[in-house]
Formats: structure tokens, sequence, C-alpha cells
């Protein structure tokens, strides 16, 4: 199944982008939207998100258990915070499918 992408954008033809559900980008994304939601965001539904997206003291538990209340089925292996650029952090966020010993990387 098709998905809308998040962040919502447009793709080079103009289209809306989009990804397919249970694929790696769709996890990558569904991570990224836990972790730039802060509870409470979303009137509906107002514990999605993890607690402080500026990561002062961020715990990789909360997000975990974002993953767990919401989806999707993947464990976090490893949170790695690092400076970037002057007032921005890199995150990289390792994980594996719950399902088999596959890991993956992604950075926000």
């Amino acid at each position: 199944m098709r998905l809308l992408s998040f962040p919502f954008r447009l793709n080079l033809t103009g289209a809306v982008a989009s990804v397919d559900q249970g694929s790696d980008t769709w996890v990558e994304e569904c991570i990224a939207m836990a972790m730039l939601t802060r509870p409470g965001e979303r009137i509906q539904v107002p514990a999605f998100g993890v607690n402080d997206p500026a990561f002062t003291g961020f715990q990789v538990s909360s997000l975990q258990r974002h993953l767990i209340d919401f989806g999707p089925p993947i464990t976090i292996t490893e949170v790695k915070v690092e400076p970037a650029q002057e007032g921005q952090e890199q995150v990289t966020v390792s994980w594996r499918r719950a399902d088999t010993e596959q890991r993956a990387a992604m950075s926000l």
C-alpha cells in the first residue's frame, strides 16, 4: 500500500510523494515523525510523539515506547546525538525489524 511521505512534499514530477508501507523508508519516516512531534501537538491523538524533541536529556526508552504504541514493529538499537553545525545536532537512529536480524540506520 502506498502512503503519503513525511514530511509532505512533491516529487520531481509534481505529484505528491509517497512511500510503500512496510519499507525501510516508511520506517524511517515513522521514526522522524515521532521524534519531531511533541506529545499533545496532535489534538486527536495527544499521546503521539516523543518528549523533548530538542534531545536535551533524550531517552531512547520514550522513542521505543512510542513505537510499541503506534508502530512500526521495530527495536531501536542505538541513538547517537552529535554536534553538527552551530546550534544543530546530528541524530542517528539505528534499528532492526522485530521479525529479522536486519539492521538499519538513519540520520535526522
